[in-house]
């Protein structure tokens, strides 16, 4: 998945090689290459850990989906059979035949 991330960005590294840096240039930007470097290591954690959080939030969600599917049809048998008993608990006098 890492990849997909890479491939939709150009790295730190690869941005450098496309400049033709000297290496005096290099030495002179240093301090900011190795923060973007270090930035970019963050992102890719932080890029891993959020989609680590989707999938679980998704199973998560996927299960209460599921619990509620459940929950609906326990609700339906519970209500067709309170109305199936209050049917019976009406006095057959009361009760309208054809």
């Amino acid at each position: 998945m890492k990849d997909k991330i890479m491939k939709d960005y150009m790295t730190v590294e690869a941005l450098l090689e496309s400049m033709n840096l000297t290496a005096e240039e290099r030495e002179l930007h240093k301090e900011l290459i190795g923060e973007c470097l270090a930035n970019e290591r963050k992102l890719t954690e932080y890029a891993a850990a959020t989609r680590n959080n989707i999938e679980r939030i998704s199973a998560v969600l996927g299960g209460i989906y599921q619990n509620m599917v459940s929950m609906e049809v326990a609700l339906d048998n519970l209500t067709k059979g309170a109305e199936e008993f209050s049917l019976r608990m009406i006095p057959a006098d009361k009760f309208y035949h054809e």
